[in-house]
């Protein structure tokens, strides 16, 4: 999936905001692996089982994490999103998208059900 493939679904979790840093200072936050962890981790003085890992990045704009919490083995994907505004401010969106479950290919189910 490139980064234009991704669709959003109504299952999906979108913040958008405006945010009181430079964009590329918030990009050092999203990418640099210290900033992430002290950014993404909740806790970080308690042990957790959740994991995150970059999937891709679009430079300045765009990162995507597969986002993993111990108490759920599903993978979720997380994509932050970020724009310079003519104030100095950084235009702000994270996206929580949950992964929908493979299915398998001899499958019945539709489309390929139709294909039969």
């Amino acid at each position: 999936m490139s980064l234009d493939d991704e669709v959003e679904t109504s299952d999906d979790i979108v913040v958008e905001c405006e945010l009181e840093a430079a964009p590329d200072k918030v990009w050092r936050a999203l990418t640099v692996p210290e900033f992430v962890s002290a950014w993404l981790d909740p806790r970080p003085d308690e042990e957790t089982d959740q994991s995150y890992e970059m999937i891709d990045a679009l430079p300045c704009s765009r990162v995507r994490y597969a986002w993993r919490d111990g108490q759920d083995e599903r993978e979720t994907t997380v994509t932050f999103e970020i724009g310079p505004k003519q104030d100095g401010t950084t235009w702000f969106r994270l996206t929580h998208s949950p992964t929908r479950p493979a299915r398998a290919a001899n499958g019945n189910s539709p489309p390929l059900a139709l294909a039969a």
